[in-house]
């Protein structure tokens, strides 16, 4: 491909340059004074208008294992909110979660749960929610309709949650039930609920602030 590739772009180079050479000078200097094309502005992410305050928030998990209720949460994660209640169409959020901040209340469920029957948070380390399409319910409910990501599978999901904002300071507390078979989350000898729960509750709550 390099044999032929290079005496080609050697011939058209020469054609330019010959063509360039017999064009009036007056043309050539025209051209000059031309303004160069505007470039075409790359899209710009949303950044969020609200920060979220994490010793008072938490992303957390209620299961039972052999009928015995237990609670879990994520430690580490990002949220990127872009919320108005006058401007719900303008709305956004983006919820990401490093699986492997689960803490489970148990030493056997902290180590197996990373592992690649549950999360398998080698091959996938995040799970992302993401949603850019709000309804107001009544009052101060809600609700955000979009898509989970986890274990390398999108599912849609509608996260009903309360909203009250006073100035410049937002709670936000919502609870979702989940089927985490849905997303492969425990598969072999853990794929029905004879031993954990195929139902899982996950409770949000965000505290944030906004410098708007």
């Amino acid at each position: 491909m390099k044999i032929i590739t290079l005496p080609l772009i050697a011939a058209l180079l020469a054609v330019s340059a010959c063509s360039q050479a017999s064009e009036p000078a007056a043309k050539r200097a025209a051209q000059a004074t031309e303004p160069a094309p505007v470039a075409t502005l790359a899209k710009v992410e949303r950044v969020g208008n609200w920060t979220v305050i994490k010793a008072n928030s938490h992303i957390k998990f209620t299961a039972s294992q052999q009928g015995k209720s237990f609670t879990g949460e994520f430690k580490d994660y990002d949220v990127v909110i872009n919320f108005k209640k006058d401007a719900l169409k303008e709305a956004g959020v983006t919820a990401t979660i490093n699986v492997a901040s689960i803490a489970a209340g148990d030493k056997d469920r902290n180590s197996a749960l990373p592992g690649k029957e549950w999360f398998n948070v080698t091959a996938f380390p995040k799970a992302v929610f993401k949603s850019d399409d709000f309804v107001k319910v009544s009052g101060n409910q809600y609700e955000a309709r979009g898509t989970l990501t986890m274990k390398g599978k999108s599912q849609p999901l509608t996260l009903p949650f309360t909203l009250d904002i006073n100035g410049a300071k937002a709670q936000m507390a919502g609870k979702v039930k989940l089927d985490r078979t849905l997303w492969k989350v425990g598969t072999g000898s853990w794929s029905t609920d004879e031993w954990v729960s195929t139902d899982v509750t996950v409770d949000i709550k965000i505290s944030a602030e906004s410098a708007n």
